[in-house]
């Protein structure tokens, strides 16, 4: 068993596991196990009604996660709550007419919001607010009163990071004083559990100045502030009470069952979890050496200020085609080396790309007329894109962060590092006046996980302001390396794909949204660019369209034979 978590009813006569987003029903005594959900839920912490019939979990099924109901043999799956938030760690209550959970709903959707909790009746009705404030509240769980919660409470630190949860807290329904149940000065607690009696459990996650008293071990089960687990290696995910001296929880990759009182006695509950995995179609043919066709692996494509030309890498190589014509190599990489990410310079006189020839990739720039290729920044630098006079370079370093470089004199400065640790933003694109200066990144909807959306980050180069904006409510760009956003040359819109199509977004000139976003393809489109205004070029299935916006889309075949 990998991960996984699991719950049972009070008495242990129904065990409902989740191994990788996958319920089963697994006998007490263990055995052959039944699967109740597909792949497609992708279910997380289950959580048993009181009367053992109806698990409540957390499932990621159409994009976000919300929570759902179903029966213990996998019937009546019933959707509980919607919207574009994301719903956590649910809970029932002891007599079983609510559902308590963590969500950052009704937060704004681009500065972000904290967790906090959530009740709603399981019959689907409206979700009311709990807590919420200068904190993140998750893991819940009910007292067995059920007139309060108890959950982790993680404080906001400076910066905009928290402390990840040292706290366990009980909140009251109705509101009042909070309690704190338990805390600790370092490391993590997460997923508490109270017993039919009070007793509460959790799992507390050491830190690296764990206290001296706890086991050593990267996870410990902990019953009223004290370890019981030993050596485990216990999962993160909520312990499920058996009466109040029996818990069951994962550990070591196994589902374990402990008495407490009694040390040493606790038993595995083996099962076997039998699930069909369809072997891989591969297609029969020859291999790409020695046979001609259409070149799919086309790299961000780059029409022309004039719109006549299109430049783009291919094979390694960096190629100019004339729209209706063929193409023609102008460089070709070797293979230990990258070559990548082609701008035209905004005279349409020469291009700029990136290779890693002489270490790390650093920005230089080829005259197509000439043949002339120079050395334009040092190493580890990426996305060029010259203002509209040509003489600043915007560019990322290999962190992500966002510099402007004067070409004349080769001075940089630091414009604005990225929003997001998972990976750099996008490609910057230039207003035409040339004072700003727009690219996709990525924001946090909350202090707990990493999710958040695509946004468009304008940043004024005079005075280091931004903005961020969505194209529309919950709308996030498709990704950060191929969606855009690009700045038409007149200044009125920003082409960028969402929902995997092309649309386009009207702006004011320093780039604030001017209304609702105009969808311009009903095909996948990826990698925008604008030649003169309203002209558009994108990539759709390895293949380059030309958008006029008064005629619709043309293709424009790329012939390159494969090599």
């Amino acid at each position: 068993m990998t991960g996984g978590s699991v719950t049972a009813s009070r008495d242990g006569s129904v065990l409902i596991v989740e191994v990788q987003g996958v319920l089963w029903r697994v006998p007490p005594q263990g055995g052959a196990a039944a699967r109740i959900t597909e792949w497609e839920l992708e279910a997380t912490r289950p959580a048993l009604s009181p009367d053992g019939a109806t698990p409540a979990v957390g499932g990621y099924r159409g994009g976000g996660f919300h929570l759902w109901t179903l029966r213990t043999d996998g019937s009546a799956l019933r959707r509980i709550t919607g919207g574009p938030w994301d719903d956590r760690g649910v809970a029932w209550s002891p007599d079983g007419s609510r559902l308590v959970f963590a969500s950052e709903r009704g937060g704004d959707p681009v500065t972000g919001a904290p967790f906090g909790l959530w009740t709603a009746d399981p019959d689907g009705g409206r979700a009311v607010r709990l807590t919420g404030g200068d904190f993140e509240d998750f893991d819940p769980v009910w007292w067995p009163d059920g007139r309060s919660v108890v959950c982790v409470r993680a404080a906001h630190t400076p910066g905009g990071g928290d402390d990840g949860g040292l706290a366990l807290v009980r909140v009251p329904v109705g509101g009042g004083r909070v309690q704190v149940v338990h805390e600790v000065a370092d490391g993590r607690l997460v997923c508490p559990s109270v017993s039919p009696s009070g007793r509460v459990a959790c799992v507390y996650l050491a830190g690296s100045a764990a206290g001296a008293a706890l086991p050593p071990a990267r996870a410990v089960l902990l019953v009223d502030g004290r370890a019981v687990s030993g050596g485990e290696d216990v999962a993160a995910a909520p312990p499920c009470w058996l009466g109040d001296e029996r818990i069951a929880y994962v550990a070591d990759g196994r589902v374990r069952i402990r008495t407490l009182g009694r040390p040493g006695l606790v038993r595995d509950v083996p099962f076997t979890a039998d699930m069909p995995a369809p072997r891989p179609r591969r297609r029969a043919g020859a291999s790409c050496g020695g046979v001609t066709g259409p070149v799919r692996g086309i790299h961000l494509p780059a029409l022309s200020p004039d719109g006549g030309t299109v430049a783009f890498v291919a094979l390694n190589a960096l190629w100019l085609q004339p729209l209706g014509g063929r193409p023609r190599k102008l460089l070709q990489a070797a293979a230990v080396h990258h070559l990548q990410m082609p701008a035209w310079a905004p005279d349409g006189r020469s291009v700029l790309y990136c290779t890693d020839r002489d270490g790390l990739s650093a920005v230089r720039r080829l005259y197509p007329g000439t043949g002339r290729d120079e050395a334009v920044t040092g190493p580890g630098r990426l996305y060029p894109a010259l203002s509209p006079d040509g003489s600043v370079l915007a560019c990322q370093d290999v962190t992500g962060t966002v510099l402007l470089r004067e070409v004349a004199t080769g001075r940089e400065r630091v414009l604005a590092r990225p929003l997001a640790a998972d990976g750099p933003p996008g490609a910057p694109t230039w207003s035409p006046d040339g004072r700003y200066l727009a690219f996709c990144d990525r924001n946090r909807l909350n202090h707990r996980f990493r999710e958040g959306y695509n946004l468009i980050r304008v940043l004024d180069t005079r005075t280091g302001t931004e903005r961020r904006h969505l194209p529309a409510a919950h709308q996030s760009l498709s990704d950060r390396a191929a969606a855009g956003p690009v700045w038409s040359p007149d200044g009125r819109w920003m082409a960028l794909v969402a929902e995997s199509v092309l649309w386009l977004l009207p702006v004011t000139a320093d780039g604030t949204p001017a209304g609702r976003p105009r969808r311009v393809t009903s095909e996948p489109a990826d990698h925008p660019t604008w030649g003169r205004p309203g002209t558009l070029l994108y990539l759709s299935a390895g293949r380059l369209r030309l958008l006029d916006l008064a005629d619709g889309p043309a293709p424009v075949r790329c012939r390159t034979p494969c090599r």
